[in-house]
């Protein structure tokens, strides 16, 4: 018998998309709390440097942690979250944790539209454009792909009002009388998704008061 594949459907995909995103701000915030310790070097260097001395720095002590100090997991020493069988969807946490009713529209939008992405992603043919951004960057065919779906949604949308891309970072007005200022950056490491590599779509939002 054959392999049945695997579908999704979209508030399946959204949902993921929200997780995904949740998970990467910890990670941020863990990195940013983290003081790195000093490491000692040690190599040989090539023959001719062999003459010159290289001092080191002290190497830090390392100390042992018991189980209980790594949390939830062995593998993870930031989280204290115990796994789930279930977890809560985009529409329970939006009501739990969003009060304003316009976030949560420009929130649902935009995790809409990384369920697109996500979906183009996986047939999309990855290949050079022939340009490159304002920042010098390549751009390739699942950049544009992906660019081109965040205008369509930031145009559609009810409540978004101007716009601007890492492949076009002119801010755009779209919707004159609506509320928020959208920016992102497509697919983030663009790059390296032809080897199936981790890849995402970064956006900040922010509403005309500022």
């Amino acid at each position: 018998m054959g392999m049945k594949p695997l579908t999704a459907t979209r508030a399946e995909m959204r949902t993921a998309s929200f997780i995904g995103w949740m998970r990467f701000i910890h990670t941020m915030k863990l990195l940013s709390l983290l003081a790195l310790p000093t490491l000692a070097l040690s190599f040989t260097p090539p023959s001719f440097l062999s003459r010159r001395t290289f001092p080191l720095s002290p190497r830090s002590p390392i100390t042992s942690l018991t189980a209980e100090e790594y949390g939830a997991s062995g593998t993870s020493f930031y989280t204290t979250t115990e796994k789930q069988d279930t977890y809560d969807d985009l529409e329970s946490v939006l009501e739990a944790k969003c009060k304003d009713e316009n976030v949560k529209t420009v929130i649902r939008e935009m995790l809409e539209a990384c369920a697109d992405i996500t979906e183009a992603l996986r047939t999309a043919l990855v290949t050079v454009e022939g340009s490159s951004n304002t920042f010098g960057d390549a751009q390739l065919s699942v950049d544009v792909i992906a660019d081109n779906i965040m205008w369509d949604a930031c145009k559609d949308s009810s409540v978004i009002k101007d716009g601007a891309s890492e492949e076009d970072p002119i801010v755009r007005t779209l919707n004159p009388s609506q509320e928020y200022t959208v920016c992102w950056d497509p697919l983030d490491g663009s790059s390296i998704v032809d080897n199936n590599w981790a890849v995402g779509t970064m956006i900040g939002v922010w509403p005309k008061s500022t």
